[in-house]
């Protein structure tokens, strides 16, 4: 929304992908705050991050009762952000851009998983899945390192399951609300392959329909990727499971969905005769 104040005119977000990355970086570090520190309420981060958004947009040294009053406002129409109940409180974050696209000298992911290889999802689904199970921060280590890598001429230097322990060791020191935000995005990007829409070459793309069964049997915990994996190394289109696995994962999804729809459509073809 646009924000006219003392003649100034700003833009302030609201939805994920308005925020800019050190809005997003200051969101974490006050949700830990809001967790670890007793004493500190939603309001007051809501407050807070609305305050510095503001400074970072353009509304600097304003000590007027007006702009708290703007404060408090645009604080109270944060609620898109967070999800609450009689117990708890947590981030709403539900989009496919990556709001942290560096860590340090580390290059992430591009937004939408455009750049993710099938191997990698593969093996980032599993330290995520392990990490949500067990809340090791040692698993939160490896999918943050193996996601954030160093890149040459902006090119993410390519997976490998084996410099594993290399990744962790060079995310040590990133804060933990960091390395939280990184498994936040990743969570939302698998999420969403399961039922949202991707533009893809100017066309729309649900791939809901190769994790249906996934879906069915709870959190499509493993979206059934290792069966997609061998699957689509028996056709050879992309040469054998290791190719497979250095291959784009938009690239090995959507000739298994161009198969699914060739295969429906010979079964409602048999059906009509």
């Amino acid at each position: 929304m646009s924000i006219y104040h003392n003649h100034n005119l700003i833009d302030f977000p609201e939805c994920w992908e308005e925020l800019h990355p050190a809005e997003w970086c200051y969101l974490l570090k006050l949700r830990a705050k809001l967790i670890t520190q007793p004493g500190i309420t939603l309001k007051d981060v809501k407050r807070e991050w609305t305050r510095y958004t503001l400074h970072r947009r353009g509304l600097r040294n304003c000590n007027s009762m007006r702009f708290f009053i703007l404060i408090d406002n645009l604080a109270d129409k944060l609620e898109w952000m967070w999800e609450t109940d009689d117990t708890s409180v947590s981030l709403s974050f539900n989009s496919t851009v990556n709001l942290l696209p560096k860590l340090r000298n580390l290059v992430g992911p591009a937004s939408h998983g455009a750049d993710l290889t099938f191997g990698e999802f593969r093996s980032a689904v599993q330290v995520m899945n392990a990490y949500t199970e067990t809340h090791e921060i040692r698993e939160l280590h490896f999918l943050v390192g193996m996601l954030y890598r160093k890149s040459k001429k902006g090119v993410r230097e390519g997976f490998s399951r084996d410099n594993m322990g290399l990744y962790a060791d060079r995310i040590k020191g990133v804060p933990d609300y960091l390395l939280w935000g990184v498994y936040a995005w990743f969570a939302s990007f698998c999420r969403y392959l399961i039922s949202g829409t991707f533009i893809i070459d100017g066309s729309e793309v649900c791939f809901a329909p190769l994790f249906e069964r996934s879906e069915n049997n709870g959190t499509g915990k493993s979206l059934g990727l290792n069966s997609i994996l061998f699957s689509v190394a028996e056709s050879r289109v992309f040469g054998d499971a290791n190719e497979v696995d250095h291959t784009q994962l938009m690239q090995v999804l959507l000739k298994l969905l161009d198969d699914k729809h060739k295969a429906d459509a010979l079964m409602e073809a048999a059906k009509q005769k």
